[in-house]
């Protein structure tokens, strides 16, 4: 969860719920895998790491996810300070 906030520069933070039903999900989809295992405090921690799988998939996201950000990136420059009609 510090690792998203992080990366995202605090505008994203998961509950530990959400996060850990993505995990959950993304492992049972193949996109991820138990790295380690280890007891701090008293709790079980696990780490992760993406899978072969997951890290195409991850990277044709952010792929997808560039291209729709240079495309509104070019619309915005195309109204060149100009007002955004509703």
């Amino acid at each position: 969860m510090a690792d998203v906030l992080d990366v995202t520069d605090g505008a994203v933070k998961l509950q530990a719920g959400t996060l850990y039903g993505a995990l959950e999900r993304l492992r049972g989809d193949g996109h991820v895998q138990v790295d380690g295992e280890e007891v701090v405090n008293g709790r079980l921690r696990r780490s992760y790491a993406l899978t072969p799988e997951g890290t195409d998939l991850l990277r044709t996201e952010a792929a997808r996810r560039r291209a729709a950000a240079d495309r509104a990136l070019g619309r915005l420059a195309a109204f060149d300070g100009a007002a955004v009609a509703r």
